[in-house]
């Protein structure tokens, strides 16, 4: 195996905002769509995705170093690649909605962290000048677009952890930022004796009926548009995945505290899908969506100290925290009497 020399491997990590960009690029195209039934000459490609010939050799040339794409370079053709399939549209494990986000909601604020690094305010907020989900709300074309990119990571990062989520015995689930509603459709499809609420901002849940009623749980699953940050609805357990993250300790308290209030029984339960930066097998995904946390808004990745800290003091108990093949992690949760 050899050895990159040590200025040579940081080069390559100062290049990952020219990767990143070559992805958005063959992402947009939908060159992995297209390359589905098998190897294209280049030429046929770049004509069926719109684009320039030797623009294209030259991002999938990079692209191929990095597995995304195969690309033989003596007979001009390309194929997918080990990672090729992320960026088919719809596959199982598609990052190709986020590939598409990130460009309009990450790569301008991450311009800025110099700023954030030397005020403590988001990037996001000194590039949009405001707060990034004020500015995600005001456009509804970019919150579709963000939604879509969520729901991708749903399933492309977080489905291990959604098998582990445990809902026994449970009457109704509140399902807190629940968005497009994919991920409490799925919970009640395993639990049929559930009943459900889908809650999140109005212009965020607009599609989410659409959605149970396409899986079926359309009888028992209602959708609700609100702020988590004034009243919740009543429910015997409460879900909220990666949701808690975006938020500051503070700001996380009073989203604890109105699921508090709202909880019909005393002992209501809590269960958080979230990364825990010392759980889990993959602590570096952990490390970068901190990082990300830091660039767009007030919000942090925890340890399970921290965790437990601000459980306990929001008036609930940690009971444990279940790490899952992937990288995120269950935390479950009791409210205190």
């Amino acid at each position: 195996m050899t050895t990159q020399a040590p200025a040579v491997a940081t080069l390559r990590l100062l290049g990952g905002f020219q990767v990143s960009q070559a992805l958005y690029v063959a992402a947009r195209a939908g060159v992995a769509d297209r390359l589905l039934d098998g190897p294209v000459a280049l030429g046929v490609l770049a004509d069926s995705v719109g684009l320039r010939p030797d623009p294209l050799r030259r991002i999938l040339r990079v692209l191929g170093a990095e597995d995304v794409f195969a690309f033989d370079q003596q007979q001009d053709v390309v194929a997918l690649g080990p990672l090729g399939h992320t960026l088919v549209t719809g596959g199982a494990d598609s990052v190709r909605s986020i590939a598409l986000a990130w460009m309009e909601t990450h790569y301008a604020p991450f311009a800025e962290l110099w700023g954030t690094a030397t005020t403590g305010v988001p990037a996001a907020e000194l590039a949009f000048g405001r707060p990034f989900f004020d500015w995600l709300g005001q456009d509804s074309a970019r919150t579709a677009t963000f939604t879509a990119a969520m729901a991708d990571f749903t399933l492309a990062v977080r489905q291990h952890a959604f098998s582990r989520v445990e809902l026994d015995g449970v009457g109704t689930v509140v399902d807190v930022g629940g968005a497009d509603g994919t991920v409490l459709a799925g919970l009640a499809e395993r639990y049929p004796a559930v009943r459900g609420v889908v809650f999140d901002l109005p212009h965020v849940v607009r599609g989410a009926e659409a959605v149970v009623r396409a899986r079926g749980v359309g009888d028992r699953i209602s959708v609700v548009g609100g702020d988590f940050f004034v009243e919740v609805p009543s429910g015997d357990c409460y879900l909220a995945c990666f949701v808690l993250h975006d938020w500051s300790d503070e700001q996380a308290a009073r989203i604890l505290a109105r699921i508090r209030e709202a909880a019909a029984v005393a002992d209501a339960r809590l269960v958080l899908v979230e990364t825990v930066l010392d759980v889990g097998p993959a602590p570096q995904v952990a490390q970068l969506l901190d990082l990300t946390m830091l660039g767009l808004v007030a919000g942090r990745e925890r340890t399970t100290g921290d965790w437990r800290r601000l459980l306990a003091g929001s008036g609930f108990r940690l009971e444990r925290v279940r790490a899952t093949e992937g990288p995120m992690c269950v935390i479950e949760a009791r409210r205190l009497p």
